[in-house]
């Protein structure tokens, strides 16, 4: 049998047919490399990715879906000084050689910028609350309004659209912010009196009428005192019975602290 065969093989016949397999073979490789492998790993199909950092995302998604793409919003940041729905970041890169059918993801700049919960900022000193909003809360301070208080430079109020701002309310990122400051306490001075004992409606009442404001309102239980009364002020005493007008006068009553009140 294996006599037969190589002499088959050797004679002219058989190397024809050898020659006409291998023929095939080759013909067989150079088609499946040059023509289904390009169609079946699309390399034909391949697009430069140009940057689309800065264009409109409704631009490029358009663009991109005419190319044979798809664009994939994965994240949105907001940024103050670029309009909104415009490209932050792409991945793949720019320059990058992708094939018709990829995704291509776009981080874009937000329409809305996010809400924080304000700090406090009432008795800081004017710089260290200028840095506390602008370096650590992203805020822009506006305006400085001046007001007679207790110590020249110290913050008395944050006011954001023309209202006071409570500490923890919710604003949004790189809002503008207007301070009232100190500018110390006015030479023009007032009787002291004593509240003790006054019910804290007769004390705010009496305070104001001499030309005194009323501070910071404790409230702590006294059972010696009737509730709702006062039963210490700070101070209690002082030089000459006299206090520049305005100054505020602490008051501890005896009760609990309303809920609309902040109980410190």
């Amino acid at each position: 049998m294996w006599s037969r065969l190589w002499a088959y093989v050797r004679s002219r016949e058989g190397i024809l047919f050898i020659l006409a397999f291998a023929g095939i073979g080759l013909l067989t490789h150079f088609l499946f490399v040059a023509v289904l492998l390009p169609w079946i790993t699309r390399q034909g199909a391949e697009y430069v990715l140009p940057s689309l950092i800065g264009r409109n995302f409704s631009v490029v998604s358009r663009s991109l879906e005419a190319a044979g793409f798809e664009a994939v919003v994965i994240d949105s940041q907001y940024v103050p000084d670029k309009p909104p729905h415009v490209v932050l970041l792409q991945d793949p890169p720019s320059g990058t050689r992708i094939k018709k059918g990829r995704k291509v993801y776009l981080t874009i700049t937000s329409a809305v910028p996010p809400t924080v919960p304000f700090p406090r900022v009432e008795d800081m000193p004017y710089e260290e609350a200028h840095r506390l909003l602008t370096e650590t809360y992203k805020f822009r301070v506006g305006s400085v309004e001046y007001d007679y208080g207790r110590e020249p430079d110290i913050v008395i109020a944050a006011k954001y659209k023309g209202q006071v701002i409570q500490p923890g309310t919710a604003v949004p990122k790189y809002s503008t912010i207007d301070l009232v400051v100190s500018r110390g306490m006015k030479e023009q001075k007032v009787p002291f009196v004593s509240v003790v004992g006054l019910s804290l409606e007769e004390a705010v009442a009496r305070l104001n009428a001499v030309g005194l404001s009323v501070g910071k309102i404790r409230y702590k239980p006294n059972p010696d005192v009737p509730p709702g009364h006062v039963y210490r002020q700070y101070p209690e005493r002082v030089p000459n019975d006299s206090l520049p007008i305005g100054t505020p006068i602490d008051l501890i009553v005896n009760e609990k602290a309303p809920s609309t009140s902040v109980e410190e």
